[in-house]
C-alpha cells in the first residue's frame, strides 16, 4: 500500500516522544512532502542576505515521524528509495575560505540537469535526512548517528537502501533534506537545496545487521559512521566493517582488514555538520551471506 505524507507533519529533531504522524504496517510505502533545509523560509532568489533572516532552529525539517508496526528494539529498518521527484527549483550558496562574501544562485531543474550560474550539470538526487528515534534523548537533524539523521552520503539515491537499527517501537522514520546534487564532503555545507516528494518502501529484519546505518546499494555496501573528527569516524567506520565481513563474508579479523585495504573504500561523506561522516565501502561480492 502506497500512503502520502505531507510537510504539514515534520520534526527538526529525532525523539522517541515525537508522536507518530502515520502508521504503516511493513511492505507499505510512504510518500514523503519534503521541504528544503531552509524549511521553505529562504525565497527563491540570488540574495544571500536572505540568508541572515531565517530560523536557524528549522533547519532540516524531517516529514515524519512514520510508526511501522512490528518494529521492536533489535530489530533492523529497511528503507528502500524508490523515486526522488525534485521541485522545479532549489538553492546553492557558499562563502569564501573566511566564511565571508558569500553567495547564493537559484538552481533551475529541467530535463535531468541543473542549471546554475551558467553551468549545466545532470543532477544525481539523494536524500541527505533519514532516521529513526535515537536510543537516549534527542538528536538534532543536523547531527548524524547510529540512528541516522543528517547522513549526507551521495549515495543515498533513487534505488538505494538504508539499514538502520530499531532502538523503539514503530521505529518512528522520518527523511528529509533532499540534495539535486552534492558531492563527497558537502564542503560549503550545501548541496543543492530543494524540496521534493520522496517514495520510501519498509521492510523489517528480525536482528541488527549494524550498529552503524548501512547503505546497498548495486555495488558496494555502505557503513556510515561518525565522530568528532574525520581520524574517529574513520576508525569506527573501518572496524564496523570488519565486523561486517566477519559476519556476512565469512572472513576472519586479520582477512577484513586486509580486504579493506585492497578492495574497500573510505569515502567522507560531509565535513560541516556537528559530526563528521565517513563511510567505509564493502564491494558486494565480499558479502556472501544473507543479511
Amino acid at each position: 500500500m502506497l500512503h502520502e505524507l505531507t510537510d504539514a507533519s515534520r520534526n527538526y529533531s529525532f525523539a522517541a516522544s515525537h508522536e507518530p504522524a502515520l502508521t504503516i504496517a511493513p511492505g507499505d510505502a510512504v510518500r514523503f512532502h519534503t521541504r528544503d533545509c531552509f524549511d521553505g523560509q529562504v525565497p527563491m532568489e540570488p540574495n544571500p542576505d536572505n540568508l541572515t533572516r531565517h530560523d536557524r532552529a528549522r533547519g532540516n525539517p524531517a516529514t515524519g515521524p512514520v510508526f511501522i508496526r512490528g518494529a521492536e528494539p533489535g530489530h533492523a529498518l529497511v528503507s528502500t528509495i524508490q523515486s526522488i521527484d525534485l521541485a522545479p527549483q532549489g538553492l546553492l550558496g557558499a562563502s569564501n575560505r573566511d566564511g565571508a562574501d558569500r553567495w547564493m544562485a537559484v538552481v533551475d531543474i529541467r530535463d535531468g540537469m541543473a542549471h546554475v550560474d551558467g553551468w549545466t550539470l545532470p543532477i544525481r538526487p539523494i536524500v541527505g535526512v533519514m532516521g529513526v528515534a535515537p536510543e537516549v534523548a534527542e538528536i538534532p537533524n543536523t547531527t548524524p548517528g547510529p540512528h541516522g539523521g543528517n547522513l549526507d552520503s551521495p549515495d543515498l539515491g533513487i534505488g538505494s537502501r538504508l539499514y538502520l537499527p530499531v532502538f523503539h517501537q514503530g521505529a518512528l522514520f522520518a527523511c528529509g533534506d533532499v540534495h539535486a546534487l552534492q558531492g563527497d564532503g558537502e564542503v560549503c555545507g550545501q548541496g543543492i537545496e530543494i524540496a521534493a516528494r520522496v517514495t520510501v518502501a519498509f521492510e523489517l529484519l528480525p536482528r541488527p545487521i549494524c550498529p552503524w546505518p548501512v547503505v546497498e546499494t548495486s555495488t558496494h555496501y555502505d557503513i556510515i559512521a561518525c565522530g568528532a573528527d574525520l581520524d574517529e569516524a574513520a576508525e569506527h567506520a573501518l572496524l564496523a566493517a570488519r565486523d561486517f565481513l566477519i559476519r556476512y563474508g565469512g572472513a576472519t579479523d586479520q582477512q577484513a582488514i586486509a580486504l579493506m585495504s585492497i578492495v574497500g573504500d573510505l569515502r567522507i561523506c560531509q565535513i560541516v555538520n556537528p559530526l563528521l561522516a565517513v563511510r567505509a565501502c564493502i564491494p558486494r561480492e565480499l558479502v556472501t551471506r544473507e543479511l
